[in-house]
Formats: structure tokens, C-alpha cells, sequence
């Protein structure tokens, strides 16, 4: 069988909340990598985190971070970060409506207002893992200093659906970035132009692997323009019903090795 690529989100559609990934899944994913199919996941974490997952799924597996805003090809480094006009908006934005904000380096988060309690304790999120380092936001000033390291951001805000959606269709007609949601209670903002369809676009072209051989697996709406990109487009069982709706197909959830399931039929 031809050469595939296969990319898949990690939070909702690799692992569940205990952020494990099947052992069942790992056994599929590696004999298709010893069939020459290459894996990459493509989530919205920051570089160190997506980095530390696919290392625990197996070495040759690649990295989509950031959205898109961060990936590896052939053992190299590609990076867009938000601009410094956007950065100042974002946390103009974000000031004015008294939302929290977090910035993600390749390794650091910067936040403004207080650290949660789920990163204070080094919870097993989306955002946090093992060894970060964490820098505090408390002026434009402050901000600025570290622009340079910025790569993208997110607004997290529980019970705030109304006020979120207000201030995304303000960052969104500013033209000056990106945005995207995995779920109700978050804004995902990404460098203008780029999310996890551009690095994947970028990838195949790079592996020169056709369209028709792109495999992906998602389960929120940031995976949208992903599913889109691909010949072969999966929402999870657990995925929003929005994106199932756009979706080619609908595999089980990703407490029932969805991924491993869908991968079987489709190969074997």
C-alpha cells in the first residue's frame, strides 16, 4: 500500500482526561510506522508538551504544535509567532473585559492574573506538564520584553460563554491573527493565517505524500480546517457534532481506541 501520513490530535481524540494513551493504540501506530506510514500529532499545546506525547506514543512519531504554528519535517524546526501588533491587542483585549490570558513559548507559559490551580499543581492538562516554567504578565510592558519568545495564546475562561464570544469576534475582525476554539470555554489564537492545515500542507509537500494519502483524527472545532486538508477526514466518537458533520467519517471515542480501530479497517 502507498505511503501515508496520519495526524492526530492528542487531548479528546489520542488521550482522554488521565492523558494515557492506550497501549492497544501504541501496538497499531507502531507496526504501521514499520510499514513506512508516518504519524505525526497536531494539537494546539505548546511544542515541549506535543514534544513529550509523542515520545510517549514512540520515537519516530513527529510534531504539530502550537495550532500549527510550530512543526518538524525531516528533523527541522519550523516557527511562526504572533506579531507584536497582535500581542498588544490580544492583551489589550483581554485587559479591558477581565479575561485571563496565557502565552505559549516552545517551553514557557506566560499568563496574566493568577495561575490556576490545575498548572499550580502541575495537573496533567492540555497546557501544563512535568517540568514548566511559568512567567507572570502583569503590564504591556512586561509583555513586550518577551514578545520575541511568544509563539501563540489561548483565553480560558469557565461559565463565560457570552463574554467569549464577544471578544473573539473582536480579535477576529482585527485582522491581525487567527482564531479558533477546541472548546466552549477557550479562544485559541494563532500567528495570522496559520493553523493545523498550513503545517500539514507544508509537511506533505516537504514528504511529497498526495492529498489522497492524508489520514487525520479529530475531535474539536480547532481540528476542523485539519479534516478539511486531508483525504481522509475522522472525528472521534466524543468529537462536537459540528465537526462530525463535516467529517468523512466517525470512528469510536478516544476511550475506545477510536484511532486504532479506524486505523485496522482502513489498512488491513
Amino acid at each position: 500500500m502507498e505511503k501515508h501520513l496520519i495526524f492526530m490530535d492528542i487531548d479528546g481524540t489520542l488521550v482522554a482526561r488521565d492523558q494515557k494513551i492506550s497501549e492497544r493504540t501504541k501496538s497499531v501506530v507502531k507496526e504501521l510506522q514499520q510499514d513506512g506510514h508516518q504519524f505525526y500529532v497536531a494539537t494546539g499545546r505548546k511544542y515541549s508538551s506535543a514534544f513529550e506525547m509523542a515520545r510517549k506514543l514512540s520515537d519516530d512519531t513527529q510534531v504539530i504544535a502550537s495550532n500549527g504554528s510550530v512543526y518538524t519535517v525531516n528533523e527541522m524546526l519550523h516557527k511562526k509567532r504572533l506579531s507584536d501588533e497582535a500581542l498588544r491587542f490580544v492583551y489589550q483585549t483581554t485587559t479591558d473585559y477581565q479575561l485571563p490570558m496565557f502565552f505559549f513559548g516552545e517551553h514557557t507559559i506566560f499568563y496574566t492574573q493568577q495561575l490556576p490551580s490545575y498548572l499550580q499543581k502541575n495537573d496533567q492538562s492540555r497546557i501544563g506538564n512535568d517540568e514548566e516554567d511559568f512567567c507572570s504578565i502583569d503590564s504591556m510592558e512586561t509583555l513586550m520584553e518577551v514578545s520575541q519568545r511568544i509563539v501563540n495564546g489561548i483565553i480560558i475562561a469557565d461559565d463565560q460563554e457570552d463574554k467569549l464570544k464577544e471578544v473573539r469576534e473582536i480579535l477576529a475582525k482585527s485582522g491581525l491573527l487567527s482564531v479558533s476554539s477546541s472548546h466552549p470555554n477557550n479562544i485559541e489564537l494563532i500567528p495570522l493565517g496559520v493553523n493545523k492545515a498550513t503545517a500539514i500542507h507544508a509537511v506533505r509537500k516537504e514528504l511529497t505524500v498526495p492529498q489522497k494519502n492524508i489520514i487525520s483524527f479529530g475531535d474539536g472545532m480547532n481540528d476542523l480546517e485539519m479534516l478539511q486538508a486531508s483525504g481522509i477526514g475522522v472525528a472521534m466518537g466524543n468529537a462536537v457534532d459540528e465537526l462530525k458533520q463535516h467529517a468523512q467519517y466517525v470512528t469510536n471515542t478516544n476511550v475506545e481506541d477510536g484511532i486504532a480501530n479506524f486505523l485496522l479497517d482502513y489498512f488491513k
